[in-house]
C-alpha cells in the first residue's frame, strides 16, 4: 500500500505532465475564463484586501489580473522567506525581485494585519471536490493559511480538479474552488 507522500508525488508528476501538454495560448485563454468566474463571485466583489499570487508559467496566469485590480483593491503577493511565506503589498509601481523559484516577488514591508484580509486566492497542483488542496510539497501555503480566518479560494484548470486528492492532517481545506467549468463552495 502506498503512503500519502508517494501518492502526492505521483499525482504531482501526473498533473505536471498534463500541464506540459497545454499550449501557451490555451493556458492563457483558460486562465482568463477562471479569473472571469472569480470576478463574478460575491466574495471577490466585496473583498478590499486580497492575498493573491504572481503565477509561474504553468499556473493560472495572474499578471494581467493583478494589474487590472491593484488600483481598485489592495493586493498582496507572497514572498518566500526561509521555510515560510509572507505577503507584501503590490501595485503597478512595486519593485519586484525574481526568487530562486523564478517567481517575481514584491520588495517592501511584510503585511501582518491578517484580520484585514478579506480573501486569499491560492494556487495548487490539484484540488478535489471535498475542498482539499495538493500543493507543490514544501508546505508554505498550508503553514501560512492556518494563520488566517479569511475565505480561501483555490483556482485551477479543470484537469486539476479531481474527485479526490491524497491529504494529511497538515493540509488546509479551501472555502471556494474555481476552474474554467466549476465554482464550488462550502
Amino acid at each position: 500500500m502506498k503512503n500519502i507522500k508517494q501518492a502526492k508525488d505521483e499525482l504531482r508528476k501526473r498533473i505536471s505532465a498534463e500541464k506540459k501538454k497545454m499550449p501557451k495560448d490555451e493556458l492563457a485563454e483558460k486562465s482568463q475564463e477562471v479569473l472571469d468566474i472569480v470576478e463574478m463571485t460575491g466574495v471577490f466583489q466585496s473583498a478590499k484586501n486580497i492575498f493573491l499570487y504572481n503565477s509561474l508559467s504553468d499556473e493560472i496566469q495572474t499578471s494581467a489580473f493583478l494589474d487590472k485590480w491593484c488600483t481598485e483593491k489592495k493586493i498582496y503577493l507572497p514572498v518566500v522567506l526561509g521555510d515560510d511565506i509572507v505577503f507584501r503589498p503590490y501595485s503597478k509601481s512595486t519593485a519586484l525581485q525574481q526568487s530562486a523559484y523564478g517567481i517575481h516577488e514584491p520588495e517592501g514591508e511584510n503585511f501582518t494585519d491578517y484580520k484585514k484580509v478579506d480573501l486569499v486566492i491560492v494556487p495548487g497542483v490539484a484540488f478535489d471536490r471535498k475542498m482539499n488542496r495538493l500543493g507543490r510539497g514544501k508546505g508554505y501555503y498550508d503553514r501560512f493559511l492556518k494563520k488566517l480566518t479569511a475565505p480561501k479560494m483555490g483556482i485551477c484548470f479543470e484537469f486539476q480538479l479531481l474527485d479526490s486528492v491524497p491529504t494529511n492532517e497538515n493540509d488546509v481545506k479551501m472555502d471556494y474552488l474555481v476552474s474554467e467549468n466549476d465554482l464550488i463552495w462550502q
